[in-house]
């Protein structure tokens, strides 16, 4: 982790203190998720029916933004035990969404919301993170201006569609007798 990132982490995970979240560090920042592993939130799970459960990586590309990208696992019981499933799904947060704070009070890491206030959805973790993002001015930035690789890949891509599509029109044309022999 960077160290500008440092106390925006540090608030995070006071944030997430006595919550059903935790905040992790990373090499690239840090993630933001439901503590499964904490038996005294498992009644809660259950209670809500959580059949779903996000992961917000959380990098900072520049010491005044950030990014944000969400995976989402499928989320089943073997006894009094949760488990997650990959689904592949993976969402990359690109603009900075005006979301109230929900049952956060970033303000007041102390003040842990009731348990019957918690709604486990996607809303809910990212709400999180940019109502503390927001306490330190940051801006939130997609995934894409993390670093030149993505653009590279984006270039690969849109490159070789264009070469495929040629190629295949040339093809086409050739067979359909297009470009005969000289006579």
């Amino acid at each position: 982790m960077s160290p500008h990132a440092r106390p925006f982490f540090d608030h995070v995970a006071r944030v997430c203190d006595g919550t059903p979240y935790k905040a992790t560090e990373t090499a690239r920042g840090f993630d933001v998720e439901l503590d499964l592993a904490d038996e005294r939130w498992h009644s809660a799970f259950v209670a809500a029916k959580l059949n779903w459960v996000f992961t917000y990586h959380v990098s900072m590309p520049t010491r005044s933004s950030y990014a944000i990208i969400e995976d989402t696992r499928s989320l089943v019981w073997f006894g009094d035990v949760p488990h997650t499933q990959r689904t592949g799904v993976r969402r990359i947060e690109a603009d900075d969404e005006q979301t109230d704070q929900g049952v956060w009070t970033v303000h007041d890491p102390e003040a842990v919301p009731d348990t019957d206030q918690y709604r486990f959805d996607a809303e809910e973790g990212r709400t999180l993170i940019t109502s503390v993002a927001r306490l330190y001015a940051l801006q939130q930035r997609g995934a894409r201006h993390e670093g030149a690789g993505f653009s590279v890949a984006v270039g690969l891509v849109v490159t070789l569609s264009v070469i495929a599509t040629v190629i295949g029109v040339a093809v086409i044309l050739n067979l359909l007798g297009t470009f005969g022999a000289p006579s």
